[in-house]
């Protein structure tokens, strides 16, 4: 590993990690069961959050008969097909096999979230020392597995945790990503008459049974003392692992044995739980009286920070669950963000769903690997971009525009919803009658003439607003363009400097657009969604700016205050030994070891000859490298003052491309 290494892996722990792992990992599901709802129906939310360029159109796959031998490509790994599968309505992102969320033919809907646990690390550390794990479905995979093969919400919960136990989980849930990439999951699955929350790390899991009242879960493990079902042994292995004490087996937590633990963990179940009390509190407060409007409420829910509706929504559902006798189960779904959106209503038994519903940009629907898939781009023939377009050009001047849109997409769904209970009451007696075939042909006709309406109603705001040019604030127009980097990833990549929310942007290439904070004393505007990136400009004789400088501090963790190789030569100075010690990248299985060699402190990288000297430290607390001055470690104490992480600071340079 050499130093053009360390810092792309630094890279892929700040740009990359928060436009991937973070976007991948800020999802929300919910339900509401019969005794709480306006109808008596069950009713299952879910945002999907993925990066701003992951298309993810809605799909139909009919019921099927298999031979046998027959196989499924996940993309990753193939495994076996069963003989049958059910019909299913899923939100598949556009490189993936399996679904975000969806619901099959027979009511059962499903819904998961990423969650981090010690089984994932474990997996991290091995796959650095190319000792495994196999790759395994994704959690979008194993929710697909679950709607095709199960008739009711326990049957899929049977089914995936079986899946789940033979094959494991491991391999990128993102576009792009390689294997540390990964996440756990976790679920909501849901009919008619009960719901399951399902919780894993590895491949061990346990569940929770809701018959009654509401239930939310986000991107964290939330299941404590007690569950219906689990894997079997679930204390025994925390408790050899040493996850868990032998001597309070009786008060075992799930969550506190298998949540991960370490830098970013604590912050990230912060936010998490941000968004789920949100949820939470938003259903208790509606009992008995929550209908489709609360559902959609919740999706584009903005009261909280993080919120539930956040830009990176790429789409979001509502699945009204009925038994057969009462009537049609309908998927209210809408792509991209929903605040900017419209649902429509969809339907398992309509037999299939408008193509342009289905399809996605440039890149197309197909399955492969994740590391395979570059970001997909803009096509006017795809639903999902045209409402992502919208959501950009709403973005640009949100404070006026989220109302417009607002207006005019509240007022299409009233009519959506007005027209439903006829459509359904008129297909509800054509099956009764035998005549299935006509029940899904009124079924698709008023999907199509929803689908037509809403993008109608999306082509003229985008068309007015395309039209309506948004002024740049005096403020910002000095830094508004195009800047090239060659660092990492990136070669000749173009870095667009824009105004979005009335806050000034940037767009990282194949990732998505990050709003900035305003400038601090420094001039350095630090990214909304991560303290530990930012960027400042550069200015050229005439006061004219002339490049853009991208700063970031990737978070390593110290485990061990010496290293364990030896590499440390004589007695270690008084005034180095507070930091010395092995310094890891947390979720890469990357290390450094901080030593102190002949007075100065020095950074060692495993398997590299080389040593990187650091210069005393500035009046900041940085240690600049000797031979780099855009790159320096700082160290960060702990309440007690000792020193627990590391940050690496790096600074990469973007000239401004002429006008």
């Amino acid at each position: 590993m050499n130093l053009r290494i360390l810092r792309i892996i630094a890279l892929a722990a700040g740009l990359i990690a928060v436009a991937a792992l973070e976007v991948a990992l800020a999802c929300d599901t919910w339900v509401a069961m019969r005794d709480v709802t306006q109808s008596g129906s069950v009713m299952l939310g879910k945002n999907s959050d993925r990066p701003t360029f992951g298309c993810q159109p809605l799909v139909f796959n009919g019921r099927e008969e298999w031979p046998p031998g027959s196989e499924i490509d996940l993309g990753r790994i193939k495994i076996p097909q069963v003989d049958e599968t059910f019909a299913t309505l899923g939100s598949s992102p556009y490189w993936c096999w399996g679904y975000e969320e969806g619901m099959n033919e027979f009511g059962v809907a499903i819904g998961n979230e990423g969650v981090w646990t010690k089984p994932l690390t474990e997996a991290f550390e091995a796959y650095a020392e190319d000792e495994g794990p196999e790759p395994g479905p994704t959690g979008m995979d194993f929710l697909r597995l679950g709607l095709e093969r199960g008739r009711t919400a326990r049957e899929a919960l049977d089914i995936m945790t079986a899946l789940l136990e033979q094959y494991g989980q491991f391999g990128s849930g993102v576009p792009g990503g390689d294997a540390l990439a990964s996440y756990d999951n976790s679920y909501i699955i849901a009919d008619a008459a009960e719901a399951y929350i399902l919780e894993t790390a590895g491949r061990k899991w346990v569940a929770r049974r809701v018959s009654n009242g509401s239930a939310s879960i986000s991107n964290r493990l939330s299941i404590e003392t007690e569950w219906d079902l689990a894997s079997p042994g679930i204390i025994e292995h925390a408790i050899d692992k040493g996850w868990w004490e032998e001597a309070a087996r009786d008060e075992f937590s799930f969550r506190s044995a298998y949540m991960a633990d370490g830098p970013g963990i604590e912050e990230r179940d912060r936010t998490a739980h941000v968004r789920q009390e949100a949820s939470c509190s938003m259903l208790m407060g509606a009992h008995g009286a929550i209908d489709v409007g609360k559902m959609k409420e919740i999706g584009r829910d903005q009261s909280s920070d993080p919120s539930i509706d956040l830009d990176q929504t790429a789409s979001s559902c509502v699945a009204v669950l009925r038994p057969p006798e009462e009537g049609i189960c309908v998927f209210w779904w809408c792509a991209s963000r929903p605040s900017n959106g419209c649902f429509v209503p969809f339907f398992v038994e309509a037999g299939g769903v408008p193509e342009a519903v289905a399809s996605a940009g440039t890149f197309g629907k197909r399955v492969v690997p994740p590391g395979q898939a570059t970001p997909d781009e803009f096509s006017a023939d795809s639903y999902w971009w045209l409402f992502r377009d919208l959501t950009d050009m709403v973005n640009a001047d949100r404070a006026v525009r989220q109302a417009e849109v607002r207006t005019a997409f509240d007022a299409l769904e009233s009519e959506f919803e007005a027209g439903l209970g006829d459509i359904v009451e008129e297909a509800q007696n054509l099956k009764r009658s035998g005549d299935k075939t006509g029940a899904s042909r009124v079924l698709s006709d008023y999907t199509a003439s929803c689908v037509d309406r809403a993008v109608t109603r999306a082509n003229e705001l985008r068309e007015h607003y395309a039209a309506r040019a948004v002024s740049i604030p005096s403020r910002f127009q000095p830094y508004v363009g195009i800047y090239t980097g060659n660092f990492g990833p990136f070669e000749d990549a173009e870095f667009e400097v824009r105004v979005q929310n009335d806050r000034l942007a940037i767009d990282v290439p194949g990732q998505m657009v990050f709003e900035l904070l305003n400038p601090d004393a420094e001039g350095r505007w630090y990214f909304a969604l991560s303290p530990l990136a930012a960027v400042s400009f550069e200015e050229g004789e005439s006061g004219e700016i002339v490049g853009l400088a991208i700063h970031q501090a990737s978070q390593l963790t110290r485990e061990g205050t010496l290293d364990s190789t030896g590499a440390i030569d004589g007695e270690i100075a008084a005034l180095h030994s507070r930091y010395v010690g092995r310094y890891v990248v947390p979720f890469q299985s990357a290390e450094v070891f901080i030593v102190s060699r002949e007075g100065k402190l020095v950074l060692e990288i495993p398997g590299q000859q080389e040593t990187i000297e650091l210069l005393p430290p500035d009046d900041k607390g940085r240690w600049y490298f000797a031979k780099d001055a855009s790159a320096a470690v700082s160290f960060i104490e702990d309440e007690s003052g000792t020193v627990d992480k590391m940050h690496l600071h790096q600074r990469f340079m973007l000239p401004r491309k002429a006008d």
